[in-house]
């Protein structure tokens, strides 16, 4: 027995010893892997701390820049301010002056407007008095009424100091949106609560009220009186948890996770360790799993990399990292694609290489202000140089990454393309003025239309019905009436009927020009027997007394037809509103014939010369208001001159009177520099 025993001591006291060495071994491995796992899962709780901190920073930031560029003004518009919080999706915001007073509020509150607010809220109070940010705990919204924490950020103006507030609706922010997927683990339970308890935010949707850490917490909210990082038992289980008070706000965060979680990864391998002692393979075991626990430790952390990396090359926006002298040490593909460079040509390249010129300056002033320490990050609207020569605009968010000893590193850049975004603003600002034009010309058809239809109610009518009156008067006494009443009324009948044939003429005229339906077919013709003729188509009374005075053989180029017409209406305006004698003279000059027509009436009122060739213009002074008329003769004149390539133009007569000049080309050449092919209804006037 006792040789047994001494053979068996050997073995005995190795198995011992591997035993204990295993045990211990075992023992140290389990609690640095727990160890380990709170630290990385602290680790997590303290980065989603670090972007909270750097989201309120951020956003800090942007209102500042927001407020300095649109809310400056010594009277900001409900415009400025509306766009101004538009822009962050606040429902709620508040723009105070030097004194606390309310300027703008969303919602618009009239009762508050001018009332001082700030000693009601400490962060106004703090912007207010010691011109610095500050962020709110949970408040009322002085809009509202409703729940909210609020950025209030102090800028000069040239009215002096202001504040701009804005308010986020706890029920729905973006830190909730965030710390819903900032720590991935199972019933991890996280909040964002500040100095009075009230919670901020946390990873589980709130009723729309002011909800109190301790009553929806009370063993965590026990357990972080004590300490700020430990473990407390709730439900029969125990939980860990640790919290982060973020930076420049009365906020903390708080993360708790049951252990059973937290853990649950390592059980497995301590079940494997604890069922290795039991064999004689326990050290092997042991090395196998201290192997596997290696192995899976670096594969995480090549998982966390790729997880980065994947984020960075995958991103949708431009992404970049860059050294303090701002050159290029990592590039995304979507920056690449962007600049149609590939990652080679970016990398050690430095930024103000591919910046538009005019923004090279504020490109270097920004990057001084990183490289020095003056600031931390910075927003800005820029334009690089793609590699086809063509211009990128862009909106760049910069942020300054520093090391463990909190020194400046690299700066990390986010760069959105604008220009498609800029284009589209462009094009509808154009399409709105285009627009716009379309309104005031139907508008103004709309008005030409009313003058044209009262046009035809008056001046068709009067023709018409002294017509219908003398008819009714000839039909009812024309047996007992003498012959000179007969001659009489049947005169007044075929004077209204040659006024409507007029009327009808000069309407349908103006149609067909309106439609382009009637062309010009100028030919060479004599235009002193063109003149002559249309003097006689006037008729024969003496009291007309027109002459005309031309040379032999002085041709031009017109429509016989259409020149008839402009020289009979020239030669009845002048016997209507002017006075005899009436005089045409024709004198060619160089490759055009000039004609003349002058009267020695009173000539048209100054006032109204710059509308004389409008169409239902007529002058309100002088002779013109005692004749009846439509306001379309001088029109068609212009428009048929200019169908022939000619034109006509007015200047007062000496000594009195008025001169129509109706210039005609003389030559084919002077034809074809108009257009001949059709009328087409010219521009509506402006008057």
């Amino acid at each position: 027995m006792r040789t047994g025993w001494r053979l068996l001591a050997a073995p005995l006291a190795v198995w011992f010893v591997l035993t204990c060495l295993g045990t211990g071994v075992l023992m140290w491995v389990e609690r640095g892997t727990r160890d380990g796992v709170v630290d990385r899962y602290r680790d997590r709780v303290s980065l989603a701390a670090g972007f909270v901190t750097t989201m309120v920073g951020d956003l800090i930031d942007r209102e500042r820049a927001q407020a300095s560029a649109f809310l400056t003004g010594d009277v900001v518009t409900d415009e400025d301010f509306t766009r101004s919080v538009g822009g962050f999706g606040y429902p709620a915001a508040v723009l105070l002056d030097a004194r606390g007073r309310v300027l703008r509020i969303i919602p618009h509150n009239a009762a508050v407007v001018g009332t001082a607010i700030h000693e009601r809220y400490p962060h106004l109070r703090t912007a207010v008095l010691e011109n610095r940010p500050a962020v709110s705990p949970v408040v009322s919204s002085a809009a509202r009424g409703i729940p909210v924490v609020a950025f209030a950020v102090p800028f000069e103006s040239p009215s002096g100091l202001r504040v701009f507030s804005g308010a986020v609706d706890v029920t729905d922010s973006p830190f909730t949106s965030y710390l819903g997927t900032a720590i991935t683990l199972d019933r991890v339970k996280t909040h964002l609560y500040d100095e009075t308890g009230a919670i901020v935010a946390a990873n589980h949707r709130h009723p729309p009220e002011v909800n109190l850490f301790k009553d929806e917490e009370p063993h965590l909210n026990a357990a972080l009186a004590a300490s700020g990082t430990g473990r407390y038992r709730e439900g029969g289980e125990w939980w860990h948890y640790t919290s982060h008070p973020i930076s420049g706000t009365p906020w903390r965060l708080s993360a708790a996770v049951p252990e059973e979680v937290l853990f649950g990864n390592t059980a497995g391998s301590r079940a494997a360790g604890r069922a290795a002692l039991l064999t004689a393979a326990v050290v092997g075991l042991l090395v196998v799993a201290a192997i596997g626990r290696a192995r899976r430790n670096r594969r995480e952390l090549l998982s966390s990399e790729q997880r980065l990396r994947k984020v960075f090359d995958n991103s949708r926006i431009g992404m970049a990292l860059a050294d303090l002298d701002g050159r290029f040490t990592r590039v995304n593909p979507t920056l690449c694609h962007m600049l149609g460079r590939s990652a080679a040509e970016l990398i050690g390249r430095h930024i103000t290489d591919i910046t538009h010129p005019d923004d090279v300056p504020a490109s270097q002033r920004r990057l001084r202000d990183c490289r020095t320490g003056r600031i931390d990050g910075f927003d800005f609207d820029k334009r690089y140089l793609h590699a086809d020569g063509r211009t990128v605009e862009v909106a760049l968010t910069a942020s300054l990454l520093r090391d463990e000893d909190d020194l400046p590193q690299y700066i990390a850049t986010q760069v959105i393309d604008m220009t498609e975004r800029h284009s589209l603003e462009q094009a509808r600002r154009r399409d709105a003025a285009e627009l716009a034009r379309h309104a005031e010309r139907l508008e103004h058809a709309n008005e030409q239309m009313a003058d044209f239809i009262a046009m035809l109610t008056h001046d068709v009518r009067q023709p018409l019905a002294t017509i219908v009156s003398a008819g009714e008067m000839l039909l009812e006494d024309w047996t007992d009436m003498p012959d000179d009443s007969r001659r009489h009324y049947l005169t007044r009948m075929t004077t209204a009927g040659h006024r409507a044939e007029q009327l009808v003429g000069e309407i349908l005229t103006l149609a067909q020009l309106d439609a382009g339906a009637l062309s010009a077919r100028p030919v060479r013709l004599d235009v002193a027997h063109a003149a002559r003729e249309a003097v006689t188509a006037q008729g024969p009374d003496p009291r007309r007394n027109i002459t005309v005075t031309a040379p032999d053989q002085v041709t031009a180029f017109a429509d016989p037809v259409h020149l008839q017409l402009l020289l009979g209406n020239l030669l009845a305006n002048a016997v209507k509103y002017g006075a005899p004698p009436v005089n045409i003279t024709i004198t060619p000059d160089r490759d055009r014939v000039l004609i003349k027509v002058s009267d020695q009436g009173e000539g048209v009122p100054a006032a109204f010369v710059p509308h004389l060739f409008e169409r239902f213009t007529r002058a309100e002074t002088g002779v013109a208001t005692t004749k009846p008329g439509t306001g379309l003769g001088l029109y068609l004149v212009a428009r048929l001159a200019a169908a022939s390539g000619g034109s006509v133009s007015y200047r007062p007569n000496e000594p009195r009177g008025a001169t129509f000049l109706l210039s005609l080309p003389g030559t084919p050449a002077a034809t074809r520099a108009a257009d001949t092919g059709s009328v087409r209804p010219a521009p509506l006037p402006a008057g």
